[in-house]
């Protein structure tokens, strides 16, 4: 049964880190990126920072232990409100930045966006798309890629006026579990698509089609579902019917949980699913400049970076 946790457990960040970040974060070097990557020269300045300071040790230490345990939920949600009110939001959102390469390394998989993409609310668009107002179902970000980026993250700048737009966690791997033998064997053959791949860097080669389950170890590999590939297959098909299957099993138990200003979600999608319910009625009365807005960004773990 879906739980509903409206304030999941949160990573508070203490003064002493926040007043260290926002005090040193002009003097580091600008978040420049290398093939979609944090560059090396600014990832060392800001791992230097990390050294100096027991509490953001403390911070990642907790992080990690939320993020990558096998039996956990696999994701964590720091409060990082009073960063946002210490001018997290400038510079491209760079003290952002240095409190995520603790974690892993800052990744810009969209060659069109910035390190930090922007999810405003868009009436005008296809409410299923990210910036749309509809349900985004249970996905990994990136599916359709060879190596999909490890962290999906997303910060809630402004959460949606109207009170919806809950977010959605599900464990992949323990879905599986439940899952019967026949179900996993056709989940195992590459005959799923998923989406488009273009202008796109970090993440590998297009795999389309791909198989749902890679029988890889959850620490490196993929559950590789999107319920979005499923309107397009055929519902009399064995393999729709599986998917059909794996997705039932991680609406079974799927978390739902508001995210508040300044609240920064990551997920491991190496061990889970994300999306969101739709947004609340009214979007129509509310200004653009006030409707949910969200800053998105994804991660590369340091043993998957090459």
């Amino acid at each position: 049964m879906m739980s509903s946790t409206p304030t999941p457990p949160k990573v508070a960040l203490g003064a002493p880190l926040v007043e260290l970040l926002a005090k040193a974060a002009p003097g580091l070097p600008d978040p420049v990126l290398n093939d979609g990557h944090l560059a090396e020269e600014p990832a060392r300045a800001y791992d230097a920072l990390r050294q100096t300071s027991v509490e953001a040790q403390l911070l990642v230490d907790h992080c990690q232990t939320l993020l990558r345990h096998r039996y956990g939920d696999g994701y964590a949600v720091i409060e990082a409100e009073p960063l946002l009110d210490a001018g997290a939001l400038h510079d491209d959102g760079k003290i952002l930045t240095i409190l995520l390469s603790w974690l892993a390394t800052p990744l810009r998989a969209f060659d069109r966006w910035p390190l930090w993409k922007p999810l405003g609310t868009n009436l005008d668009i296809e409410p299923t798309r990210a910036a749309g107002t509809g349900y985004h179902p249970l996905h990994l970000d990136i599916v359709n890629a060879t190596r999909p980026p490890d962290y999906s993250t997303l910060l809630c700048v402004r959460p949606d006026p109207c009170g919806g737009g809950a977010s959605l966690t599900a464990s992949l791997r323990r879905a599986v579990a439940r899952l019967s033998q026949t179900e996993r064997d056709l989940l195992a053959q590459p005959a799923f698509h998923a989406g488009d791949f273009f202008d796109l860097t970090g993440v590998g080669e297009e795999l389309n089609p791909f198989p749902v389950l890679d029988q890889l170890r959850s620490d490196d590999g993929f559950v590789r579902f999107t319920a979005r590939m499923l309107a397009d297959m055929n519902p009399r098909d064995p393999l729709t019917s599986a998917a059909r299957a794996l997705e039932r099993e991680l609406i079974a138990d799927q978390g739902r949980f508001m995210l508040q200003r300044g609240d920064l979600l990551i997920v491991n999608q190496h061990l889970t699913a994300h999306g969101r319910e739709r947004l609340g009625d009214g979007q129509q009365q509310i200004p653009a400049e006030q409707r949910r807005l969200m800053w998105q960004m994804f991660l590369r773990a340091p043993e998957h970076t090459s």
